[in-house]
């Protein structure tokens, strides 16, 4: 067997477009974000990657998105400079190296499958924990919470897109149960664009499927009052510079019908006690 192949399974392989995606931008004269690790990860995969090459538009966002969660991250830990951080479905991202600022408490969390991969490529430390486990089981929360004092600050980078909403409202109250105080980063997108993406995007290239959509991210409140949005950057609306990177037709559409630049969006939502009275 190869020891560069991969073996993932459905919705873990997205992870080489988000790589891909990455490592592209670094052939860009004037990229969205500078990721040269995941250029040198990339090289030591056999996989064939050329097949996202057409999707400019998937790869502009996957980047911009990229760099909205590192912006809120880092303005986050400017107040809360102690916070423990835990990614969720974390791939092949750097995110720890991007940011790390000698002091970050951070942990990994993906499948098992994922995992095995992501420990070719990065290391473990005493602030770096990778823990083995999907985010629906729970087994995972005691370890968390042996090593780090909650609140905390998870991070859901194109991850929620692939569950049901009941599966995400699970989610949500897991971390506010266990974890209360604590915050959630995460991306979300309208059901509109649910339901028309597949055509366009490059995860038409994998069999995996994009489930959960939702129109207005204060939607969420009605889940639960105590979850409260703070903060929301939406692509490409928030981020007018990179406008160009996208193909004619989708920018014509964009100024067409504006509405379509706010219906995908990066968010931060404070987590209380769900059983808070």
């Amino acid at each position: 067997m190869n020891p560069n192949t991969v073996s993932l399974g459905t919705i873990q392989e997205t992870l080489l477009i988000t790589l891909w995606a990455r490592a592209f931008e670094m052939n860009q004269i004037d990229p969205i974000m500078v990721d040269s690790g995941s250029a040198d990860i990339l090289a030591k995969i056999d996989y064939d990657f050329q097949r996202f090459s057409q999707d400019k538009s998937s790869q502009a966002i996957i980047c911009i998105r990229n760099k909205a969660f590192d912006e809120i991250v880092k303005q986050f830990l400017q107040t809360y400079s102690l916070t423990s951080i835990l990614e969720i479905g974390t791939g092949l991202n750097n995110r720890f190296e991007r940011l790390d600022d000698g002091n970050l408490n951070w942990f990994d969390l993906d499948l098992p499958d994922t995992m095995a991969v992501r420990k070719r490529f990065f290391q473990e430390s005493d602030r770096r924990r990778f823990i083995s486990a999907s985010v629906l089981e729970t087994e995972w929360i005691d370890e968390v919470k042996s090593l780090s004092n909650s609140p905390m600050l998870f991070i859901a980078e194109g991850v929620l897109l692939y569950f049901s909403e009941q599966q995400v409202k699970r989610i949500f109250k897991t971390l506010a149960e266990h974890f209360p105080g604590s915050w959630i980063l995460f991306d979300a997108t309208s059901p509109f664009l649910i339901s028309i993406r597949r055509g366009f995007d490059a995860v038409k290239y994998t069999n995996a499927k994009y489930q959960w959509g939702i129109r207005n991210i204060q939607e969420i409140q009605a889940w639960d009052s105590r979850y409260q949005v703070h903060r929301s950057l939406y692509i490409p609306a928030d981020f007018p510079q990179y406008l160009n990177r996208f193909p004619f037709i989708e920018r014509l559409m964009m100024y067409l019908f504006p509405r379509f630049q706010r219906m995908y969006g990066v968010h931060l939502i404070k987590l209380s006690d769900f059983n808070a009275q």
